[in-house]
């Protein structure tokens, strides 16, 4: 059993069958993997209420979830019905990040579903949304689910960033495509892969004990060649078929985001790079993607696997 593979589905706590529980039930049902779901909740009016009677609070807290708790009951009780390995807890807590990083540590999942929570733009300027703190901090892949007509995905896009230059970044591309490669067959699904060379930001970043990188015509062409070559040498030692392959030109999140609403794809493989000292990811891109997601997104963390 504990060779089985196991996915933790943070559940609504709503009673309701969200994209995200679709999605992690046909994934465990799909693979054959164990299924634990969490439903976390909090009330603070609850809590002030009782400061003033201490001895009702349990109850209060019980009353509030209960309607929860049996609507999540059946629903699992429902998937077990038809075979499927499922686990539930729901629990009252005011720190959701928390609890949720105890789930991970205990449960070991391979990978977290939870549906996107987007934030208002100014409450974005004074606190960090957990959709966030996940994908800088969670030690396995986050699928962060948006709307979508399939529980399963059907056309996944993988992206790439052949500008790294240490060994653990350039683990990280292998990480992304052996992942959504393991994804997409376990799904049916086809697979692309997309790399966009960001030609300003290499020049930007591109200055040397000689001064700035040389910028005729002949050197950009063959800097761009060689990314290409790199491009396509990393999607065959995946075996991404050529007409899958997508390597293109421009400012990564602005175009990745464009190619994937234009191409109906229902899931974006992206990595995440953190660096020492920063509560920053590599290049940022996955987090702006999350909001303006034009579709499911799974997050894989370097060095997650």
């Amino acid at each position: 059993m504990k060779d089985t593979p196991c996915l933790l589905l943070i559940a609504s706590s709503k009673p309701e069958r969200t994209p995200a529980f679709e999605r992690a039930v046909a994934m465990a049902r799909g693979s054959g993997a164990r299924l634990r779901i969490v439903a976390l909740d909090h009330v603070k009016l609850l809590e002030i209420m009782g400061l003033f009677n201490p001895e009702a609070l349990t109850n209060l807290r019980d009353s509030h979830l209960q309607p929860l708790r049996r609507w999540l009951e059946s629903q699992v009780q429902k998937e077990r019905d038809k075979g499927l390995d499922v686990d539930l807890r729901v629990l009252w807590t005011g720190h959701v990040f928390e609890e949720i990083q105890h789930c991970i540590k205990n449960v070991r999942p391979s990978m977290l579903i939870k549906d996107v929570h987007h934030e208002p733009s100014l409450q974005r300027l004074f606190s960090t949304p957990l959709d966030w703190e996940l994908l800088r901090h969670c030690a396995c892949p986050v699928q962060l689910v948006t709307r979508s007509t399939h529980p399963l995905p059907v056309k996944m896009l993988a992206a790439v960033n052949l500008y790294r230059s240490r060994d653990a970044d350039l683990r990280l591309n292998d990480q992304i495509l052996k992942v959504a490669t393991q994804l997409a067959a376990q799904c049916g699904a086809v697979l692309h892969v997309v790399y966009v060379y960001d030609r300003a930001a290499i020049y930007a970043s591109g200055t040397t004990i000689m001064g700035a990188m040389p910028v005729e015509p002949g050197f950009q062409e063959a800097l761009s060649d060689a990314h290409e070559e790199s491009f396509s040498l990393l999607c065959a030692q995946h075996g991404i078929a050529q007409r899958r392959r997508h390597f293109m030109t421009g400012a990564p999140q602005p175009t990745i985001e464009a190619f994937a609403r234009l191409n109906d794809f229902d899931l974006l493989v992206m990595g995440t790079m953190p660096r020492p000292g920063l509560e920053r990811v590599m290049g940022d891109t996955a987090e702006v993607m999350l909001t303006h997601a034009p579709c499911s997104v799974l997050v894989v963390k370097a060095d997650s696997l």
